[in-house]
């Protein structure tokens, strides 16, 4: 597959999904090409417009750090840490112009471990859990398999930015 990765470059959930993308054999959309089949955005921090989430030809996937439709919002995993969760998530879901509330595609619960800032849960669990799901996704994507699990709205909250 031919997969655009969107986002910040310098991000450590941009070069993880990247470093997915080329380890699982997949071609990174550049200039070469006039088309992608799926694009992936770890970790996004602006809205995109209908045509960015509907040019790839299987959709656009989302990173979110917490169990979605729990959390949806900015500030997922400082609020979870506020709120002293037991648990967040690292979720992928696929982009609709509702902010966060697309079907989930690939999700794994990750126990919160208050022995660490927020900062370093982050890159010691929600990176690696990142890594772990995305891999699924794509590997099920790439075998025909598109997975599309309509998100509860009884269950949805928004947390606001911090």
């Amino acid at each position: 597959m031919i997969i655009k990765v969107i986002g910040d470059p310098g991000a450590p959930a941009y070069q993880t999904s990247l470093s997915v993308v080329r380890k699982l054999g997949h071609a990174v959309h550049d200039s070469r090409y006039f088309y992608c089949d799926l694009a992936v955005a770890p970790l996004l921090t602006f809205r995109l417009s209908p045509d960015e989430i509907n040019e790839p030809i299987h959709g656009t996937l989302i990173f979110h750090p917490s169990p979605l439709p729990y959390g949806r919002g900015a500030s997922s995993l400082r609020w979870a840490y506020r709120r002293k969760e037991p648990i967040t998530a690292a979720c992928w879901f696929w982009a609709t112009e509702r902010l966060d509330a697309g079907d989930i595609c690939e999700s794994e619960i990750i126990k919160i471990d208050y022995s660490m800032s927020p900062k370093a849960y982050y890159h010691m669990h929600v990176l690696p859990a990142l890594e772990r799901t995305l891999q699924q996704a794509l590997k099920a994507i790439s075998g025909g398999y598109i997975r599309r699990i309509p998100q509860q709205e009884a269950y949805a909250s928004y947390d606001l930015k911090l």
